[in-house]
Formats: C-alpha cells, structure tokens, sequence
C-alpha cells in the first residue's frame, strides 16, 4: 500500500469541492462569476502551499476559525458547551475584527482558501465576518445555527459571496427541535427559502445520531429532499 500524502489529499479534496461548487451554481450568473475567481485563487493557494511544503512548511488547506465563545442556543450533544468552552456569559478573553482580519491576511499569504468560521454562534460575531468578506480570495463557510441571520446579513451575503452560510438542521421540525430548541426548524426553513429567493448559496450540517438518522433509507432521502427541495446548492458538513 503506498504511503498516504496528506498535502496532495486536501489539495485534491479542495479542489474537487470547489470544482463541484461550480457546477452547482451554473444556473446563478452572480455565483458563477465569483466561483470561477475562486477556483483560479484556490489553485493559486494550491501552488503555495506546494511550494512551502518543498521549503519543509507545511500549510494547512483549511483553517477552523472559532470568533467567538457565545451562543444563544443550548443544543443537545453540543461539543462546545461539553468542554465548557461555550458558557452562558460574557466572554473575557475575544479577538477583535482587526486581529481576526489580520489572521486571514496571513493565512491567504500562506495558501489557505477555506477558513471555517465556527463558535458558538459566529453570528454573533458581525464585524469578524464583514471583515471576512473583505478577503475574495479565501471561502469562508460560516457554520450557523440560523437564528441570528437577518435582512443586513442577506445584504451582506449578496455582496460578499465569498461568505457562505451553512445551517445546521437534523430533518423534520419534531428531530430539529428536539435537539436545537423549540420553533429552530421554521426558522431555519424560513432562511433557506430567503436564500433561495434571492439566489444566494448556503449549505447544510447534519449531525447523524441513531435516532436522527436510525438506518432506514426513506429517512435518509427525505432528509436530502428536504434540503434539495429548499434550493440547498452545493455544500454539506455530516458528522457523527
């Protein structure tokens, strides 16, 4: 078996990701236009970390950006709240914008073109993530419980399309809410039909539990259906 290099794998993975992004989006003049400036910035990102990894660096294709400590929900199994990491309080210690935007700066001059916004609840963190948006050249996938996304945001979604908003569902209303908290799931179907409306892309996390996804294939369908059916383009974060 030959050895595994992790370099040209998340290279590889990277690509197709945003080859597939692509095709997703033909039918959006305005994601089209910018996913084809991010495949040539992407492979331009790939030719650096090549070349740092010769130099004996080795960068990274992703970067997990937690902004913020902060969230407003209490879902079950969260694994922020279980290392006591998100806590119903002020956070004491947060990165301002500018240091945030600086740590993007230096990971684009390092060949990263993912930076996944994470938290707790990064919407909460606005001015990282219109900092965000000022870097075309880096994806950044905003994972999002939805209840924060309002009418400035879908401007600033339709402005930057770098940012890309990816919501967090388990199905149906009774398996969302159970988990995430009473009346998350209309919210949530709500925000993907204003995505949907107004052409912009987003994407999907599913966390897979033997209740929520017990095994059997009508299930497992009806979820992607679900999220097919809503206008739901190209990206999807499934987890265990």
């Amino acid at each position: 078996m030959s050895e595994l290099n992790l370099q040209e794998y998340m290279s590889a993975g990277v690509e197709r990701i945003v080859k597939e992004a692509v095709r997703a989006t033909f039918s959006n003049p305005r994601e089209t236009v910018f996913m084809g400036k991010f495949a040539l910035a992407s492979s331009k990102a790939t030719r650096i970390r090549k070349a740092n990894e010769k130099a004996g660096l080795h960068v990274p294709a992703f970067l997990l950006a937690s902004i913020t400590s902060s969230c407003n929900l209490h879902c079950a199994g969260c694994y922020s709240r279980a290392n006591h990491a998100t806590l119903d309080c002020e956070p004491l210690k947060q990165l301002t914008a500018a240091e945030w935007l600086r740590i993007f700066k230096e990971a684009e001059e390092l060949g990263i073109s993912f930076i996944f916004l994470l938290g707790g609840e990064p919407m909460l963190r606005r001015d990282v993530i219109e900092a965000a948006g000022t870097m075309p050249n880096i994806l950044f996938p905003i994972f999002t419980n939805g209840t924060f996304i309002d009418e400035k945001y879908y401007q600033l979604f339709d402005k930057c399309r770098n940012l890309v908003p990816v919501v967090s569902i388990e199905g149906n209303r009774e398996e969302t809410d159970a988990r995430r908290g009473a009346g998350v799931y209309d919210r949530l179907i709500a925000n993907m039909e204003d995505f949907r409306s107004r052409g912009l892309i987003y994407g999907a996390s599913v966390t897979v539990t033997k209740k929520i996804w017990p095994g059997s294939p009508r299930t497992n369908i009806s979820i992607f259906s679900l999220l097919t059916d809503a206008g739901h383009y190209s990206l999807w974060n499934i987890s265990r």
